[in-house]
């Protein structure tokens, strides 16, 4: 019984003293990007969901949109990866620019269910307020950016 507890001790002190993982830190960054990947998965998430307008006014801004919203994510993930932005400022603006594009999405939305049925005179009141909604979180962006 001596001799197990003796085996037993000396074996977590040696596995104790010993680096348990044989990792290096910086090499677990670079090998999942962990700087960076997170936030660049975030961001890529932020998607304008499809709607297709009889319209064209509408499909044009749509479209449009769709061409900003990808090439601002490249962007701010660009700048990150360049540490012109810290974490918290990225933070922040993907927390804002998400809601930037909930508000798109919704003001695409009703406007599609406007179109489609005039008779919903809430929608008007709706697309107001999404619009006012992505003011707001644009000018946020924008703030922070700056």
């Amino acid at each position: 019984m001596k001799k197990i507890i003796k085996i037993i001790i000396t074996l977590s002190i040696i596995f104790s003293s010993l680096n348990a993982t044989f990792a290096n830190e910086w090499y677990i960054d670079n090998l999942f990007n962990l700087n960076i990947e997170v936030e660049k998965t975030k961001l890529n998430l932020l998607e304008i969901k499809y709607f297709h307008f009889n319209n064209e006014k509408y499909n044009k801004l749509y479209n449009e949109l769709n061409i900003v919203n990808k090439l601002l994510k490249k962007w701010f993930i660009k700048n990150y990866n360049d540490w012109i932005y810290s974490y918290y400022q990225i933070n922040w603006i993907i927390t804002n620019y998400n809601n930037f594009i909930y508000y798109t999405n919704q003001f695409f939305f009703f406007t599609k269910l406007k179109e489609n049925n005039n008779k919903y005179k809430e929608c008007n009141s709706a697309i107001l307020k999404s619009i006012i909604n992505m003011k707001n979180s644009y000018i946020k962006v924008k703030n922070i950016v700056k």
